[in-house]
């Protein structure tokens, strides 16, 4: 559901695969940590490279590691969408979206809702949406799906998922009742 920071809460399997970039991307830095180890302290390193050229190597991997921790830690953050809206409402925008992107509903219930979006040829390995109903908003999330193999970009799909739902929202709550695409 949602953490009190506003964030999507992931099952610890999920976490891993969400952050998996992350450790990737230390691996250099880990295997310097454990060359400079031999270096200095037990004196057992065989290779050709220097301490200092070793840490050169490595710098650029955690620099990017750094920068993917706070992509990811952001790309949890719930989107606001403040608005009236009514059960009947809400559920003509999922129908809406449905049709649009092809979602496959998970969870319908009275303040909590989850689809996914398949992979396709086009795309990631497909999405996670997941939208939190209270009084007068809804938060919506959408991220690679972390149920899935690891995927560190969506080509789009995750900010196309928010769009096309809230402009269904959008559109129903205003009363336009035809679809916009089938008008």
């Amino acid at each position: 559901m949602k953490t009190e920071d506003g964030r999507l809460k992931l099952t610890f399997s999920q976490t891993i695969d969400h952050y998996f970039i992350v450790v990737f991307l230390l691996i250099v830095p880990g295997l310097t940590v454990h060359n400079i180890y031999k270096i200095y302290v037990t004196h057992t390193y065989e290779g050709v490279r220097s301490a200092g050229e070793l840490l050169a190597t490595s710098v650029p991997f955690f620099i990017l590691a750094i920068a993917f921790i706070f992509i990811q830690k952001n790309g949890l953050k719930f989107q606001v969408i403040k608005t009236r809206y009514t059960d009947e409402e809400f559920q003509e925008a999922v129908k809406r979206t449905i049709a649009d992107l092809k979602w496959q509903v998970e969870h319908n219930e009275k303040d909590f809702f989850r689809a996914y979006r398949r992979w396709d040829w086009a795309a990631s390995w497909g999405e996670m949406i997941t939208i939190v109903k209270e009084k007068d908003q809804l938060f919506i999330n959408s991220i690679c799906d972390p149920n899935k193999p690891s995927s560190v970009t969506s080509w789009g799909w995750n900010k196309k998922n928010i769009e096309v739902f809230r402009n269904n929202l959008t559109h129903v709550v205003n009363g336009q009742r035809e679809h916009p695409t089938q008008a």
